[in-house]
């Protein structure tokens, strides 16, 4: 075992962090107004399609610095400490995400001016199976058989994650070839998800095997392992790949191929659209973390601290949202632009100030204990070391 732990920083992926948190938040606004019955631009491909971009660069980017942690530990410790990747993993997601389920569950249901009515008289129904999902970090699965609970919805993609991350270790424990595993696995969620596809066009009303269909369409860990092969690719320093995805004109493709897809999807490749995104955003995340030549550069002391409070941007904002929403259009009567710029500004800030407090007064607590189990220091401790 190596004395000296290796540093892993990557510059500029907290401020792409934020901006991935922001395009939710941008999607939510637009759809809590819509909830409320407040006029919205929810139907608008912009604002529809923008949520659903930022968790797939979620995904893309947790799988991308997932798998190169672990490269980086196998390659220094000789080994993967399979037990203390998921004290980790526990120590940063559990507690701001049980915190909010409780919450969802038990505090907000309680506060009628956070009620949302359309989802708020289907909580009652089988309450205390859906809890049990959600406990047992199982949010996707929910989200797939019920409608969603108020304010925790967003908590799908987590489950989505903690489901990759119990595999993923053990996987890259037991592999010296990641990178053929990666495409493998990749295939075959891909084979899986065309299956369910063709078995809901011959069986298309029961019950239980739309809800199959549709807990697999949400499990994007095909996302996270195309990040994996952009791990694979780096810390391997396959140059040949390198050179070319660092090309100014490969940068340039992806940056003008997201807004396109977003306006003009071709109707065939509307289930796989989420491989075409995740393609460009490995780009976009290598370029920015690893390229000297990068062609956006997000690496400064405000975006840093919005990326280290994403987490919890993420995961605070719609409980924020429905308050600033109905608190300036109901309780203030605001119309028009200013309830625009309400609802955003008053939204975006009111979100980040919340993150900010429980990164500083909840979350770290947590944070500290993790460091214990750290293996390869990353993040904001990497980066104070150097």
């Amino acid at each position: 075992m190596s004395e000296h732990k290796t540093k892993v920083y990557f510059p500029g992926l907290n401020g792409l962090r934020f901006f991935a948190a922001l395009a939710v938040i941008i999607t939510h606004v637009e759809m809590l107004k819509t909830m409320i019955g407040l006029r919205s631009r929810w139907n608008e491909p912009v604002f529809f399609n923008l949520g659903g971009l930022g968790v797939y660069f979620f995904f893309v980017l947790s799988g991308f610095l997932i798998t190169y942690l672990l490269l980086s530990e196998k390659k220094q410790e000789g080994r993967i400490s399979v037990r203390a990747f998921y004290l980790r993993r526990i120590f940063r997601i559990w507690p701001v995400y049980y915190l909010l389920i409780f919450a969802g569950f038990f505090i907000f249901p309680h506060i009628s001016f956070l009620h949302l009515d359309y989802f708020q008289k289907f909580l009652p129904q089988h309450f205390w199976f859906k809890f049990g999902l959600f406990f047992f970090m199982l949010p996707n699965l929910a989200l797939a058989m019920f409608p969603s609970v108020p304010h925790i919805g967003q908590t799908w993609s987590i489950g989505v994650e903690e489901q990759f991350y119990i595999i993923w270790p053990w996987i890259a424990k037991k592999f010296s070839n990641l990178f053929r595993v990666l495409i493998i696995f990749i295939i075959l969620i891909v084979a899986l998800k065309c299956a369910m596809l063709v078995l809901v066009h011959f069986i298309p009303h029961n019950y239980w095997i739309n809800s199959i269909k549709a807990f697999i369409a949400m499990t994007k860990m095909e996302c996270m392992a195309i990040g994996g092969l952009g791990a694979c690719l780096l810390f391997n320093k396959k140059e040949k790949f390198l050179k070319l995805i660092y090309l100014p004109v490969v940068q340039l493709s992806a940056y003008i191929l997201i807004p396109l897809l977003i306006f003009f999807t071709p109707e065939a490749i509307q289930d796989g659209i989420h491989l075409f995104y995740s393609v460009l955003f490995l780009v976009i995340i290598m370029n920015v973390s690893s390229n000297t030549k990068s062609l956006l550069k997000l690496e400064n002391r405000v975006f840093n601290l919005l990326g280290n409070v994403s987490y919890g941007m993420y995961m605070y904002h719609m409980f924020v949202l429905v308050f600033v929403i109905r608190l300036s259009s109901f309780t203030f009567g605001l119309r028009g632009i200013e309830a625009d710029i309400a609802h955003y500004g008053l939204g975006i800030a009111g979100t980040v100030l919340i993150s900010i407090l429980s990164y500083y007064i909840y979350e770290r607590t947590f944070i500290r204990m993790k460091k214990k189990f750290t293996k390869v220091m990353s993040g904001n401790e990497a980066k104070s070391a150097q």
